[in-house]
């Protein structure tokens, strides 16, 4: 799920990036911080990168409404990478989470 969860991010900066030609550069900090946190997360199944994920999907969420309150008008596309986004990392923090410490599931091998 990690994996999953890291790609998931990857393929949400590919979009931002690609936007980012299109409307303007100030998508690339947030894509810029989704591949850096993204292969730390998948690399290193760290859950402190998880959680910054997560606290960077809710900006990218406020920002989302934000502009949608501003301009009146909604950009599906940053709704549906604000949504992936935020899935995406609430996972990514569950799935770290039942690898390490007092979540981790143990095999028992039965004899």
């Amino acid at each position: 799920m990690v994996a999953d969860a890291a790609i998931a991010f990857l393929a949400a900066a590919v979009v931002l990036t690609a936007m980012a030609f299109s409307r303007g550069w100030q998508d690339l900090a947030d894509a810029t911080l989704y591949v850096a946190l993204g292969l730390l997360m998948w690399r290193f199944r760290s859950p402190a990168a998880a959680f910054a994920l997560l606290l960077i999907a809710v900006m990218r969420f406020f920002v989302t409404v934000g502009q949608a309150i501003e301009t009146g008008a909604v950009d599906w596309t940053y709704v549906l990478v604000t949504i992936v986004v935020l899935f995406a990392s609430i996972r990514a923090i569950e799935a770290t989470l039942k690898l390490i410490g007092r979540f981790a599931t143990t095999k028992r091998a039965d004899n």
